[in-house]
């Protein structure tokens, strides 16, 4: 038996989301070597369900090497239905491991359960003590452990009813609001991602060639850009004890007019699924422990029951909380050459740093070295060719810089330039 060694963990261990992994500030006492599965994901009744599963990650990652992970499992019905996972083609992470399931055909009006294996490699410096491993050879340890869900029973979709925005005048902001009702469901998550249009501060008509030291005509490609986030906070709410099974206008999303998503065309996708009592309960716990951190009277992470086991080693702990759900979901466009209710900062987005730079290679070299782009030519006296270029910050210029890809979204409206 090895010294028990508490291990700090973030919250991503204590955390089921829906298609994306985020970290919380609370923290997981554990025993090292222990190492709780995290699992992450819904059963999507009516669309493509994917599975995340990965190992707690310590914050102090000294002497700290990961385990990895290499999965296969199926979701049953109790009609006998089964649908087997299949890894995306993209998947390289080895201490993690994607499981896609197609579960468009399946039936709403029966329960369902997920089984998976997993087969873990140990590296010498995390060993496990709690449980012996089948085989070890070269100082790795490998070890295959059994999961399964509790039945699920499918909570029907929600209707959206409406997915709208209006103008905060007093506080210069964009609300967007949710109208749905609740169909038969009291309980709810919603989740959204956002996708915008945008453009750099300054449309520059060069690009430097770094090769030959050169300003080059032909640059405003990088002036117009597209961006998509994914919102990673917990997002859940009730009708519980409302008199009717309804919301008018949610506000639920804030954008300040002078944010670039506003500048050109916003799009936000918004999922609702609505969640079974104890998948709520479990929500809220969540919610409770990442925003009342310190409390005494904030819930402590042991009181985060999964419904996800480990089979074949009972007393291992396994993080996360599993739901089978119909999702509704919505879409709503801001167009600001319709709307025009951007505000753009003041002097632009960025600082515009500027400055002349003769027209020679070393200098352009060493201009673009030092994070600067051309655009604009200087003449000095009577002469048509240029002595200087106008060189600027180059997040001021290059749209790339802030994040987002001049390439275009494929669904992304064809009226728009």
């Amino acid at each position: 038996m090895h010294t028990s060694q508490l291990i700090r963990t973030a919250a991503l261990a204590a955390m089921l989301l829906l298609a994306a992994a985020c970290k919380y500030p609370y923290e997981l006492e554990i025993e090292r070597g222990d190492y709780p599965l995290v699992v992450e994901g819904d059963i999507q009744i009516g669309g493509k369900s994917t599975l995340t599963l990965s190992f707690s990650q310590p914050l102090d990652k000294k002497a700290y090497n990961p385990p990895a992970i290499k999965t296969t499992g199926y979701i049953e019905g109790e009609d006998g239905t089964r649908v087997d996972g299949s890894a995306p083609i993209s998947y390289t992470s080895q201490i993690y491991n994607i499981l896609e399931f197609d579960t468009s055909q399946l039936r709403p009006d029966q329960r369902y359960r997920l089984h998976f294996d997993a087969e873990t490699t140990f590296y010498p410096d995390i060993l496990s003590s709690s449980f012996y491993s089948d085989s070890q050879a070269g100082g790795f340890s490998f070890e295959r452990r059994s999961f399964e869900s509790d039945w699920l029973t499918v909570c029907p979709a929600p209707v959206i009813d409406d997915l709208s925005y209006s103008l905060d005048e007093a506080r210069d902001e964009l609300d967007i609001g949710l109208s749905m009702h609740c169909q038969g469901s009291s309980h709810f998550r919603w989740t959204y991602s956002e996708d915008w249009e945008y453009h750099s501060d300054i449309l520059s008509p060069y690009h430097f060639d770094e090769k030959t030291g050169t300003v080059l005509m032909g640059g405003g490609d990088v002036y117009y850009c597209w961006r998509h986030e994914d919102a990673t906070h917990i997002s859940i709410f009730s009708t519980e004890n409302q008199i009717e099974d309804r919301f008018e206008e949610l506000d639920f999303h804030h954008i300040p007019l002078a944010d670039r998503r506003l500048q050109m065309l916003y799009r936000i996708t918004l999922q609702l699924t609505a969640l079974s009592e104890d998948a709520y309960a479990y929500w809220r716990t969540v919610r409770q422990n990442t925003e009342e951190q310190g409390s005494i009277f904030a819930p402590t992470p042991s009181a985060l029951a999964s419904n996800v086991h480990c089979t074949s080693h009972p007393d291992y702990q396994v993080l996360g909380y599993l739901n089978a759900a119909q999702v509704a979901q919505a879409q709503m466009y801001y167009d600001n050459s319709v709307a025009k209710y951007h505000q753009d900062p003041p002097g632009g987005y960025y600082e515009k740093l500027e400055m002349q730079v003769p027209i020679d290679p070393l200098s352009n070299l060493e201009a673009y070295r030092s994070g600067y782009l051309p655009y604009r030519q200087i003449y000095e006296g009577i002469t048509t060719v240029p002595t200087h270029y106008m060189w600027a910050a180059a997040i001021c210029i290059d749209c790339r810089r802030s994040g987002g890809t001049t390439t275009k979204p494929a669904d992304w409206p064809s009226n728009q330039e």
